[in-house]
């Protein structure tokens, strides 16, 4: 792990005087650190303050003088907090991401090597260390970017699939998943991985837009539920960037009026009355005349141009008359061609009937 400096203010170590003197006799004093409790900690490296608490030493250790040691996972000495005080102002957000070893150390003087800088399997001495608490410092969550898309289905009765999107290869998080939006952020579905995003018939949902996000996050998030808002998810997360899937369903509705009957005569027929039942939805509209096999004899782009249309002219028989509504695909929506033939996303009204005598 890169070496890295806690920020600690330079710390020497706390020298208590333990000897006992018996007759001019001194007592030899073997350290013993005992153990220590507490931790382990797992921190997110956000820029919010991370201090450990609730650690505790041994009541029975021994030794004249004594210290916290912080280490990285390779034991360089980091810090040396003097006091349980100390350690805890020690804030380990501002170490960045890796692994710190909080360690108790008593020892007596002439202790070599207790130095920032230095290793601690390198110290010299009368000593011992306790065992270590291990302090994570995990990198925030970060879901990238995701790639793929924009999609774009018709809602026809087919399974509309998505494919090739693909997750950041540098994405950070311990626990993953897709999350299915509407484009208000309402939660549709959760697929834990990409294979259920891809398995994912899109073309159940109805009309209407979807939103795909990735999501890297921790335990403990809250809100991840079918049903709530992703907006309002709370915890350790992060959210990617969105896909958009739209699902097109266009609806030609009902259309009223007539039917019509002319005489060919030679005097200008015009139909009128003819209505729309408000519930059409589509990119695009346009109406659409045809002969009683579906041929398409025009395609007047609005009511008044279908109203504009003479139909004495057409001679004797029968034409009907049909509204269209349609995605920008439309293949087939041309003068000479078959209404029955058009492809795409479309959908066209009911018919009325206009009868040439």
């Amino acid at each position: 792990m890169k070496k890295i400096f806690l920020g600690l203010i330079s710390l020497s170590l706390v020298l208590i005087s333990c000897s006992e003197d018996d007759d001019n006799n001194t007592q030899t004093i073997v350290p013993d650190a005992g153990e220590i409790t507490g931790g382990p900690f797992n921190f997110f490296v956000d820029g919010t303050p991370d201090f450990v608490s609730g650690i505790a030493t041994d009541p029975d250790a021994v030794g004249t003088n004594r210290s916290f040691v912080i280490t990285d996972d390779q034991a360089n000495i980091l810090g040396l907090p003097p006091t349980l005080a100390d350690l805890e102002a020690v804030d380990f957000d501002g170490a960045g991401v890796g692994t710190c070893l909080i360690w108790y150390i008593r020892f007596e003087d002439g202790l070599v090597g207790a130095e920032v800088g230095l290793n601690a399997n390198d110290l010299q001495g009368s000593f011992d260390l306790s065992n270590s608490i291990s302090v994570f410092r995990n990198p925030q969550p970060n879901a990238g970017t995701l790639s793929g898309g924009p999609f774009e289905f018709c809602v026809d009765g087919s399974p509309d699939n998505v494919s090739g999107i693909s997750t950041d290869p540098d994405a950070v998080g311990s626990n993953s998943t897709f999350v299915i939006t509407d484009d208000t952020g309402v939660i549709l579905g959760l697929p834990p991985t990409l294979a259920d995003l891809e398995g994912v018939d899109f073309d159940g949902a109805g009309g209407g837009v979807c939103l795909i996000w990735y999501l890297r996050f921790e335990d403990g998030i809250e809100g991840a539920e079918v049903g709530m808002n992703a907006n309002d998810l709370s915890g350790t997360f992060s959210l990617s960037n969105s896909i958009t899937v739209t699902r097109n369903a266009p609806n030609a509705g009902t259309i009223s009026g007539g039917p019509f009957t002319f005489t060919v005569d030679g005097t200008p027929d015009f139909v009128s009355g003819i209505t729309l039942d408000g519930t059409a939805t589509g990119t695009n509209s346009t109406w659409v005349i045809t002969d009683d096999l579906g041929n398409i004899l025009g395609l007047p782009p609005t009511l008044a141009d279908v109203e504009a249309v003479d139909f004495d002219g057409a001679g004797v028989g029968v034409c009907l008359i049909w509204y269209l509504r349609f995605e920008d695909d439309l293949e087939g929506a041309m003068v000479g061609l078959n209404a029955n033939d058009l492809q795409g996303c479309f959908s066209l009204s009911n018919s009325i009937t206009v009868t040439r005598q």
